[in-house]
């Protein structure tokens, strides 16, 4: 129960922690990365917590599972954000 707690809010309290440092993106990016980074984290922690509630045993699998997928492609997409920034940061520096 504790685990499951616990991966179904991580990702958001993540996100929610993370909101401060977003002021040293480019503006463009930090708009976009609380959009879109917002979207991936409450949208499929609420499915999972869906599938987890009204699934049954199965649905709780799945929840797990799909979860593992949110946090999975959270983490990518905050990289891949850090990654752009820095290079259009060097690009801008040139």
């Amino acid at each position: 129960m504790l685990t499951g707690l616990l991966l179904l809010l991580a990702p958001v309290v993540l996100f929610l922690a993370t909101l401060p440092f977003t002021r040293k993106l480019k503006p463009e990016l930090c708009m976009f990365y609380r959009i879109a980074g917002g979207i991936i984290v409450i949208a499929g922690s609420a499915f999972s917590f869906y599938l987890a509630a009204y699934s049954g045993d199965q649905g709780g699998i799945g929840a797990f599972y799909f979860q593992l997928t949110v946090i999975t492609v959270y983490v990518l997409f905050s990289v891949m954000l850090v990654i752009l920034n820095w290079f259009l940061h060097r690009r801008g520096t040139r």
